[in-house]
């Protein structure tokens, strides 16, 4: 698969079109007022990977943390 690339005259095109708004009402979604964060945080930390240097050792780690 490789992906497509837009031409230039396309996306010329694309910004020249108009952009339609819905209103939420009309979907039937109430508005539930304005969204506060209280609270972010990075992602926990993960351990470093093992690098098996064989297949019969990948299966051996595998079979050790119960996966296979």
């Amino acid at each position: 698969n490789e992906p497509r690339f837009i031409k230039l005259p396309d996306i010329m095109k694309a910004k020249a079109k108009p952009i339609e708004t819905i209103e939420l009402t009309s979907m039937g979604i109430e508005h539930a007022g304005e969204i506060k964060t209280t609270h972010y945080a990075p992602p926990a930390k993960r351990s470093r990977g093992v690098m098996a240097k064989d297949v019969a050792e990948l299966v051996g780690l595998l079979k050790q943390k119960g996966l296979v």
